[in-house]
């Protein structure tokens, strides 16, 4: 159940009807989640969306890429949600359920090659850090380079947003979700 009342489109200022209808024109989805709390302040749903476009459609992450480093996060902070949801997605991306349940267990997971772990490597120490190690910085940019360790860290920050706009809002896990956070 969520904390925060879901704002319907026939109660939304002319700012939030907008944003609605354009997430949900691109997306499919614009009620669930972080983005019932997201609706009350459109600009920010609106840039979180831009963020989330880019690593979607643009980055030199791949899509597995990106859901390692969001999977990373969201166990971070507990968030069940976007967790289900981006479980979800890494199963869909190719990550193996071992890899995705090793996350869950708060275990490195042995991932397919070395990009792929490395982005596992430094969403860990990042989020549980702020940073990395030079010893950890050195082994990344031999393995990413400049522009993915930096999309990387990107992610990590757009969801650490994103799972703890979730938990203020309260969002769970629907029922049918293919993973669950573990406690």
């Amino acid at each position: 159940m969520s904390r925060i009342p879901l704002l319907k489109p026939e109660a939304m200022d002319s700012e939030q009807k907008r944003v609605y209808e354009d997430v949900l024109a691109k997306t499919g989805r614009a009620s669930g989640g972080p983005s019932i709390a997201y609706a009350y302040v459109p600009g920010l749903w609106e840039a979180v969306n831009t963020v989330s476009a880019y690593l979607e459609n643009k980055a030199e992450l791949t899509k597995a890429q990106v859901r390692i480093a969001a999977l990373v996060t969201v166990r971070k902070w507990n968030s069940d949600f976007p967790w289900s949801a981006q479980a979800k997605m890494a199963l869909d991306s190719g990550i193996p359920r071992e890899a995705v349940d090793a996350i869950n267990a708060r275990q490195r997971p042995t991932l397919s090659n070395a990009e792929d772990q490395a982005v596992h490597d430094v969403a860990k120490e990042v989020v549980e850090t702020g940073t990395l190690t030079q010893t950890s910085f050195d082994a990344a940019m031999k393995t990413l380079g400049n522009r993915k360790l930096i999309e990387v860290v990107g992610a990590v920050g757009q969801f650490c947003k994103t799972a703890m706009v979730a938990n203020l809002a309260g969002a769970t896990a629907p029922a049918d979700a293919p993973s669950k956070l573990t406690r």
